[in-house]
């Protein structure tokens, strides 16, 4: 299942680089490379990641991943976009669409929202492994969320803050002027803060029945294209439950399942919750200290390490390295500020 083709993803990049006034000619055969199947049974994320940052090189536009998503419209995301146009609320609109985002496009990106009191956060998250050119990607993901919540509020709603996971940019004027809002980089999630009240604002003419129709049948497409459980719960490792990795029995509640149960069925798909967790862990940690300027102490902490030494155990059992010096082999750099050996 698919917002729009990997055809179509493509071009869009193609397009914005013409317009930028970059040559296109490389990121054309890299699109041919994709082989543009018709059936596009082997759409890979990446692909439209890798297209992203070569887009950005091409046009050396920074925000190039905030120019792509400026282009979107509710048209552009096809028959969901008749989905969310046709909700009751912008709420009701946003949580169908999570609902069935784990089954878009391959599955490459996560998103959920948690309300406290009078704010909502809605947390994205990119769950490729080592995905290329992150910090577009991040760009895009939350500008997306923006815009479409601007298509269903109105052009003039801005979130009260954005937080990215990702480094600071030479200038940070495009994304201020995106988003209307604080932009905080270097955070440890990629998240658009904003007053809950929203979620219960109707949606203007929305067709409720046209909505039950259109989610019932997505809703029926997905259950073709479901994972197992691994799948679902390593998305609960990614989002961490709201309490950041509250462990096998947290999961195994939420999911609804008897902790046996849980552990029995994934040993029956080959895995294990721990090693998951591992996986999870590892992959976010190498993100973060790729991507942010944290100090390894603070990711410790993000991760659920409650000293940085376990963090360091648990990294070197994983690399071979220690968190400094994977660091500083990735990033060139070193940092001083109370990091773990």
């Amino acid at each position: 299942m698919r917002l729009r083709s990997l055809s179509a993803a493509l071009d869009a990049v193609v397009d914005l680089v013409v317009e930028l006034g970059g040559d296109p000619a490389p990121l054309r055969s890299a699109v041919a490379r994709q082989g543009r199947r018709s059936d596009e049974a082997a759409f890979v994320p990446h692909a439209f990641q890798v297209a992203l940052g070569l887009g950005a090189v091409l046009t050396g536009r920074e925000d190039f991943g905030l120019a792509l998503a400026r282009r979107r419209t509710l048209e552009t995301f096809g028959e969901f976009g008749s989905l969310l146009r046709n909700a009751a609320s912008v709420g009701e609109a946003v949580g169908q669409l999570l609902q069935l985002l784990p089954y878009i496009q391959n599955g490459g990106v996560r998103a959920h929202i948690e309300r406290n009191g009078p704010e909502a956060i809605l947390i994205g998250q990119v769950v490729l492994s080592g995905p290329p050119a992150l910090d577009q990607q991040l760009d895009h993901l939350a500008a997306a969320a923006v815009g479409l919540l601007r298509c269903l509020a109105g052009p003039d709603w801005t979130p009260d803050a954005v937080y990215l996971t990702r480094r600071k940019p030479r200038s940070v004027t495009a994304h201020e002027a995106f988003f209307g809002a604080p932009v905080l980089f270097g955070q440890e999630t990629t998240a658009v803060v904003f007053q809950a009240g929203l979620l219960d604002l109707p949606v203007a003419r929305a067709n409720l029945e046209l909505n039950r129709i259109l989610y019932a049948r997505l809703s029926e497409r997905t259950r073709s294209v479901a994972g197992g459980l691994t799948d679902r719960v390593r998305d609960r490792i990614w989002r961490g439950l709201g309490d950041r990795w509250k462990g096998e029995p947290g999961v195994a509640a939420d999911l609804g399942i008897p902790l046996r149960t849980l552990q029995r069925r994934l040993a029956g798909e080959g895995r294990s919750f721990r090693s998951l967790m591992e996986e999870t862990r590892l992959e976010l940690a190498q993100r973060l200290m790729r991507h942010s300027d944290l100090p390894l102490s603070e990711i410790a902490m993000v991760l659920g390490y409650a000293e940085p030494a376990v963090f360091t155990r648990f990294f070197r059992r994983c690399t071979g390295r220690t968190p400094r010096d994977w660091r500083k082999a990735a990033t060139g750099t070193f940092q001083m500020d109370q990091q773990p050996s």
